[in-house]
């Protein structure tokens, strides 16, 4: 019975992953240009619900986080901001979910059903959130999931190739 309640658990342990992946890019967002709105999408397919800004699609693998055009940060900094802070938020909770795994939950039968299926978590955690870092983190063109769309890897490359502000450039007008 436990194992079937996995599945479920891990679905949405995937979604809350991602999701806090995209949140990540909006605190980068906020640090880098601290206003305007903004859209999170997270996972991939069909809608299953829209509350807010949010709205979560049916698989939990992908995601983008969209500012409006005008909230776009405006400088090099603050689009580096918004670009890094998905990856190292994912990174973060490998992290976490690494120093959970190796420290609290060491497998132990005698602790029960339970307990094992927190070390089995914590463990699928670590590695997903490690795998969505290392996703996002390389320079990459999507082709399946999110096909036709780049890396945050590959825009951050792009971010830092560009010579000049935004902002510096209109200054100088």
């Amino acid at each position: 019975m436990l194992n079937v309640l996995m599945i479920p658990l891990l679905w949405l342990m995937c979604w809350l992953s991602v999701m806090l992946h995209e949140l990540g890019h909006a605190i980068g967002f906020r640090l880098g240009s601290g206003k305007g709105p903004w859209r999170v999408f997270v996972g991939s397919g069909p809608k299953l619900l829209k509350v807010g800004r949010l709205t979560l699609l049916l698989f939990p693998f992908g995601g983008y986080f969209i500012p409006d055009d005008e909230a776009e940060p405006k400088t090099k900094t603050g689009k580096l901001l918004m670009l890094a802070g998905g990856p190292l938020l994912s990174l973060t909770l490998a992290v976490l979910f690494g120093v959970l795994r190796f420290s609290l939950f060491m497998p132990d039968p005698s602790r029960g059903m339970m307990y094992g299926m927190l070390v089995y978590m914590s463990a699928f955690l670590l590695v997903f959130n490690l795998l969505q870092f290392l996703v996002t983190v390389i320079p990459i063109r999507y082709r399946v999931i999110c096909s036709g769309m780049v890396s945050d890897g590959m825009q951050f490359i792009h971010v830092l190739k560009q010579k000049v502000d935004q902002s510096t450039a209109e200054e100088q007008k």
